[in-house]
C-alpha cells in the first residue's frame, strides 16, 4: 500500500468512528426531540438535531474520502491523476474503414 492509500484508509476509519458516535446519540436525540415537541419549546429543537446530526454529517464526509484533506496531504498526486480538460479543442477524428 502506498502512503496515500493508508491515509485514505485512516480517514475512512475515522468516519466509522463518527458514524458510531452519531448512531449512539440518535436514540437520546429522538427522545429529547419528542419531549421538546410535546412542550412546544422551539428553541431546543436545534439542539436535538445538533446532538446527533453533526457526527453523522462528519462521518458522511469522511466516509466519502474527505477530498480536501487528501489534497492538502498530497497536492501533486491529485494533479497527475486527474485528466486535463481542454476547453475549445476538438478531439481528433478517427477514420472508419
Amino acid at each position: 500500500m502506498k502512503p496515500r492509500d493508508i491515509l485514505n484508509l485512516a480517514v475512512r476509519l475515522l468516519g466509522l468512528v463518527f458514524l458510531y458516535q452519531g448512531l449512539q446519540a440518535l436514540p437520546t436525540a429522538a427522545l429529547q426531540f419528542c419531549s421538546v415537541i410535546s412542550n412546544m419549546n422551539s428553541g431546543a429543537i436545534l439542539g436535538c438535531f445538533v446532538m446527533a446530526g453533526w457526527p453523522l454529517l462528519v462521518s458522511y464526509w469522511l466516509l466519502r474520502g474527505a477530498p480536501p484533506i487528501l489534497r492538502i496531504a498530497y497536492p501533486d498526486a491529485s494533479a497527475s491523476t486527474e485528466p486535463e480538460i481542454q476547453i475549445g479543442k476538438t478531439l481528433p477524428k478517427k477514420a472508419d474503414a
